[in-house]
């Protein structure tokens, strides 16, 4: 930035004032002193928003290097544009973090939707005190609605017709208790405003949110929405494994300095390298102003053929023309030299062409035993990759029928949600009449031995069957079967054989436990 004349310190750009209801907007003004160039106030706002904008990332894409990458990309167009998102009608961390929610929904939404009002790990948490009052309204939901707004908040919106008319009511009005909406109370704006600030909304509804919003109260209620969905990126703030500071801050520099003035002299600094000299017909003028040429037009048929250093005749003069200096006038000794060498041209002989081949077949056939080795490894590495590639594939098939079967039985109108009792990893269910979903995490097994679960109904245990136990300890089960009760037991492999569990229980999901 450039300071003040004769004073060495920096101007003063006054703290903005808008009103947020409870402190002005900081966010704002990192983001024009980075319009301004200042360095320190763009490293800042990475890395207060660079958290919320991985974690987000890192909800709706489900890949922590997906969602590495996503941030850097958002981060430097944020740079880039500090000055118009400065200049938004939206204050400064609702603009940022609007942008990196519609890129992030943007690459298809994969992996498992989390909880985001569950007991997570303090890394997981921003300080921003503002998350317990989100938080309060999240827990205030039923379940069902409370699993319907986590679900969008991570980029999951699987509904249409009537459905998603009702659903878009219920994320507005928990939008509206974080952020009150205000203007006229029409289900359709609000509705159709909570679906676009989470970035759910289709192109029709788009069109028809514009249509709506063309009034300034109604406008108010789009721009409140869009804060209300900044606030939820509170409970996805994961801070990234690496500092993103020197990716994202790499030529910031570069790009903030400020545009050389019409009226300095043209040509290039004296400490800065000349431009290469490049050109083709295309380019009439070459090279850069020190090494000016005029070039004639290429040949063409029935027309004149000028020069290659003199204007053609029946061409008019134009201004960049007339300005030139006449032929000789400029100095050979800065005119750059075109030099040929002989196997240049001999390249591009046919006969020569057809000696390259002979002797690349020749040598091909002095060491026959490469070629083949070369070929059984190639086949070797693409059946090893088809085989990682269909594995992958097949598992993340099973991730997203899970996520489904989750989202639809927690939103159940019986759905109980059922946290476990165990030393042995966390254990989470939802039990409905329809059916059961049983999710695990950090459980470590045993040699020998399987985890088998079991379920109870009207005081009969039966085998549910055993359980998969991933290699990153995660187990995900799903069944159609109706229970009031789950048991998880250490067996023998392959299996309890003879009806009841034993007695080595490693989780107990009993609802009325809870």
């Amino acid at each position: 930035m450039a300071s003040v004349a004769g004073t060495g310190e920096l101007p003063a750009i006054p703290e903005d004032t808008i009103d947020l209801g409870e402190r002005l907007d900081p966010i704002r003004t990192l983001l024009r002193r980075t319009a301004a160039g200042d360095e320190r106030a763009a490293a800042a706002l990475v890395d207060v928003l660079g958290p919320r904008i991985h974690g987000l990332a890192v909800h709706v894409t489900g890949s922590s290097a997906r969602a590495e990458k996503l941030t850097v990309s958002v981060l430097r167009s944020c740079l880039r544009d500090a000055g118009d998102l400065a200049a938004s009608g939206l204050p400064g961390e609702a603009a940022v973090l609007d942008r990196a929610r519609r890129a992030a929904v943007a690459t298809r939404p994969t992996g498992d939707v989390r909880s985001l009002a569950g007991p997570g790990p303090v890394a997981d948490r921003t300080s921003d005190r503002r998350e317990i009052e989100v938080l309060r309204v999240l827990l205030e939901l039923p379940l069902a609605q409370r699993a319907l707004v986590e679900s969008a908040a991570q980029g999951r919106f699987a509904y249409s017709g009537a459905d998603r008319q009702q659903a878009a009511l219920t994320i507005s009005r928990m939008l509206d208790a974080l952020v009150p909406f205000g203007g006229p109370e029409d289900a359709e704006t609000r509705g159709l405003s909570s679906l676009d600030a989470l970035a759910l909304a289709d192109a029709g509804e788009r069109l028809r949110l514009r249509e709506l919003t063309r009034s300034p109260e109604t406008a108010g209620i789009h721009r409140h929405a869009i804060e209300a969905a900044a606030r939820l990126a509170l409970l996805t703030a994961v801070p990234p494994s690496r500092d993103l500071r020197i990716a994202v801050l790499e030529g910031f520099g570069d790009r903030s300095r400020p545009a050389q003035s019409v009226l300095a002299p043209r040509g290039p600094a004296p400490s800065e390298p000349e431009t290469a000299y490049s050109g083709s017909y295309s380019t009439p003028v070459l090279g850069t102003d020190t090494q000016r040429r005029v070039v004639g037009p290429p040949p063409q048929a029935g027309g004149p053929h000028g020069s290659a250093t003199e204007l053609s005749a029946l061409s008019p003069p134009t201004p960049d023309s007339a300005a030139l200096p006449p032929r000789g006038a400029q100095d050979s000794s800065a005119a750059p030299a075109f030099a040929f060498r002989s196997s240049d041209e001999k390249t591009r002989s046919r006969r020569d062409r057809r000696r390259e081949k002979q002797r690349a077949r020749a040598g091909t056939r002095r060491v026959p035993w490469i070629s083949r080795s070369l070929a059984a490894l190639s086949l070797i590495a693409a059946l090893v990759l088809g085989g990682l590639l269909w594995d992958s594939h097949r598992r993340l098939e099973a991730s997203e029928s899970f996520s489904d079967a989750w989202a639809d039985r927690s939103m159940a109108a019986d759905a109980q949600l059922v946290p476990g009792t165990s030393d042995n990893g966390t254990w989470q269910a939802v039990l409905t009449d329809d059916g059961l979903v049983l999710r695990a995490e950090g459980v470590t097994g045993w040699d020998g031995e399987v985890l088998e679960l079991w379920g109870e109904a009207d005081g009969t245990t039966h085998s549910l069957g055993v359980l998969d136990l991933s290699a990153d300890g995660t187990i995900e089960f799903t069944s159609g079967e109706s229970v009031q009760r789950l048991v998880v037991t250490r067996e023998m492999s392959p299996g309890n054989e003879s009806g009841s569990p034993s007695s080595r229980v490693v989780a107990d999901l009993d609802p009325e436990g809870t």
